[in-house]
């Protein structure tokens, strides 16, 4: 049977959603579990496009005042009719979202602040009326409306005071719901008034927050959780759920059964699961709910749609500048794992200078899953991460590609010196790895251990092979492990062994080259590869000099 399909893609309001009849994964028995979570202050930190603003913008039109009631009909909170007579509509909700905002100063982030700020006191506007509100409380209300507050200390406070009206209107004190909080704290690391931010936030989400006899819960939404000490500081009542929480985690992404549910009959989730699946969150394995929306939407076409929502320059420049991460993405993009130290919060000044922080990055940002976790003896959290799915390793495999690309050359300078290596141009081959490790001072780092580094370099250079080559490194073949094996799929074309010595000294670099070749032979390197042809290519190394020989099986 064919399903039509009518998402709502790039739509977060869930009351225009439920009204015009598009497609919705029902989520609302989030509200539910959020409402009997005693605590006071929840943090919820999920990669973008997973549902954060959705589930928020569903949320504030259960519980708010006044809001249409018979929105979640035919919905699964409706199963549970107590808790919707104690709960739907029954509080002044503040609901706001910092989700666009993305300045290139801090002055233009006050600008942009007290838009937001301002919108919320223009829905508010029947503050102004009656007596509920003094004289000089009203015109502070006033002001917000029409702007005139200036400052950003009392910007910060403004949060706070509206609470304040709304409690002592209603005499039922408000649920506030921030969406996207740490996107002006992003931009600002990013745009350079990362110290300015900090102290602005940490005013407007203390007063808020922090012992706020004004508050009935606060639900935030973020992609990170920055460090208590630089934002949350004094505020001991936020409870986090994060990727390695297990609590809520089917609520944000779509599950296996919800994805099953959307497909039509018969149809093979294998191909979706490689591409889209990956995120474990406790009980529950997590797809992409923004690739899969725009899988159906596209007549089940098998692309990259989430990383093309975003800019990802700033993931890619952070894993080439440390440059001693390459040598776990050589293991990750192979689709192996790697063990990683990860940090509980994060310091965005740190990213650039701590693997750790960086790792944590991009566990928080969806780049990577982890696949399992525990906390060591001194407290440490200790990670196996891997890469989730397809549609997150086509990014890896772009940037590792770009990093064989000379300053001044396009992509199609690497991508043309491959096809000659697949051609059998080994002389053309060896020329141009004497020009890269002449060039690059990734061949400077970690002398300690130089064959290790070579051979990083090596497999990274052949990972955007693998639509017709199968690539495999330090794997069992034969009567031994070889270095580098470079196998077509279908079997008939060139096939390549690869191995590497490094010499003591230049004079050297032919004998150790001869053993490397030696090697492939005597160990039978080629045993059970299927090609048309093998090529055997050794390579020594010594510094930045280098000597390769080559034999045709």
């Amino acid at each position: 049977m064919t399903k039509l399909y009518n998402f709502a893609i790039g739509t977060s309001d869930f009351e225009d959603i439920i009204q015009k009849g598009s497609t919705y994964v029902d989520k609302t028995l989030l509200i539910k579990e959020l409402m009997e979570d005693h605590a006071k202050v929840i943090l919820f930190t999920r990669p973008r496009r997973f549902g954060k603003t959705l589930n928020m913008s569903m949320l504030e039109c259960f519980l708010k005042i006044g809001a249409q009631k018979d929105l979640f009909d035919g919905l699964l909170i409706r199963e549970h009719g107590e808790f919707c007579a104690k709960h739907q509509n029954q509080y002044p909700v503040i609901f706001l979202t910092f989700k666009d905002m993305k300045p290139a100063s801090f002055e233009a982030a006050m600008t942009d602040m007290k838009s937001v700020l301002q919108g919320l006191y223009a829905q508010h506007r029947f503050l102004l009326e009656g007596d509920t509100l003094q004289r000089e409380e009203k015109s502070y209300c006033q002001s917000m409306i029409d702007k005139e507050i200036g400052n950003s200390e009392e910007i910060g406070l403004a949060l706070s005071y509206l609470m304040k009206y709304l409690h002592r209107y209603h005499g039922i004190r408000p649920i506030v719901i921030l969406d996207e909080y740490d996107t002006p704290i992003q931009e600002g690391y990013l745009k350079g008034y990362y110290d300015k931010i900090i102290p602005f936030m940490r005013s407007l989400l203390g007063s808020a927050l922090k012992d706020n006899r004004d508050l009935e819960k606060a639900i935030l939404t973020g992609i990170t959780r920055v460090s208590q000490e630089s934002l949350f500081s004094g505020l001991n009542n936020v409870r986090v759920y994060s990727m390695l929480d297990p609590d809520y985690g089917e609520y944000f992404g779509f599950t296996q059964e919800e994805v099953m549910g959307l497909l039509p009959d018969g149809a093979d989730i294998s191909p979706i699961r490689e591409w889209y699946n990956g995120y474990k969150i406790g009980n529950h394995r997590v797809y992409n709910p923004w690739s899969i929306t725009s899988y159906l939407q596209t007549h089940q076409k098998l692309d990259v749609y989430w990383l093309s929502t975003s800019d990802n320059a700033l993931v890619e420049t952070l894993i080439e500048e440390q440059m001693e991460l390459r040598e776990d993405f050589e293991e990750l993009l192979q689709g192996g794992s790697t063990e990683q130290i990860l940090e509980r919060s994060l310091t965005f000044p740190r990213i650039k200078t701590s693997p750790d922080a960086l790792w944590t990055l991009l566990i928080h940002t969806g780049y990577l899953h982890v696949l399992e976790s525990s906390v060591d003896r001194t407290g440490k959290l200790k990670a196996m991460v891997a890469i989730p799915n397809a549609e997150i390793r086509t990014l890896f495999i772009g940037m590792v590609e770009n990093w064989f690309v000379p300053q001044g050359k396009s992509l199609n300078y690497y991508r043309s010196f491959i096809k000659k290596f697949l051609d059998g141009d080994i002389e053309d081959f060896s020329e141009h790895i004497q020009n890269y490790i002449t060039a690059f001072s990734y061949f400077d780092f970690d002398k300690r251990r130089p064959e290790k580094i070579y051979h990083s370099f090596m497999t990274g250079l052949f990972i955007g092979l693998e639509e017709t080559h199968e690539v495999t490194s330090n794997r069992e073949g034969g009567k031994g492990r070889y270095d580098i094996r470079i196998a077509p799929i279908d079997g008939k074309g060139r096939g390549f062994l690869l191995e590497f010595k490094t010499a003591p000294q230049e004079s050297l670099l032919d004998e150790y080259a001869e053993k490397a070749l030696a090697q492939i032979a005597e160990k039978d390197y080629a045993r059970g590869m299927k090609a048309s042809e093998i090529i055997s290519i050794s390579m020594a190394f010594c510094g930045k000099a280098l000597r390769t020989v080559h034999h045709i099986l």
